[in-house]
């Protein structure tokens, strides 16, 4: 999403209320949407918050439709390229744990083994 003014010249706290003024959302709605707390929200577009949690930034970057690697670059934060594996994905998206997981994850990648090569239909 374009944003009005040039990224370096805007705060991280000014970045996000302009996505939040853009989209329309009160503070409430913002914090209901991303999963956020009023409070940490209002304290990030305040710029009040001095090394903010990357999955709060992440929620509401993902619910005001901002670019993460902009949001993160304004903490300092590269996020890597590429996905995630089986693992770490199934662990963090749908909680899995233990033994549970590692079943999903080997049941997963059997499905990969399979079709690995395989051109997909189209």
């Amino acid at each position: 999403m374009e944003i009005e003014e040039e990224l370096p010249s805007l705060t991280l706290g000014q970045y996000l209320e302009q996505g939040r003024r853009r989209t329309g959302l009160s503070l409430r709605q913002l914090a209901d949407a991303s999963g956020v707390n009023v409070s940490a929200v209002n304290r990030l577009l305040k710029d009040e918050v001095d090394s903010p949690a990357a999955e709060h930034l992440q929620s509401i970057a993902n619910v005001l439709e901002l670019d993460t690697a902009d949001v993160f670059g304004f903490i300092g934060v590269t996020p890597p390229k590429g996905l995630p594996g089986i693992t770490p994905y199934l662990r963090a998206k749908h909680k899995l744990r233990g033994e549970t997981l590692n079943k999903a994850a080997q049941e997963i990648q059997n499905i990969i083994d399979k079709y690995d090569g395989i051109p997909p239909d189209n």
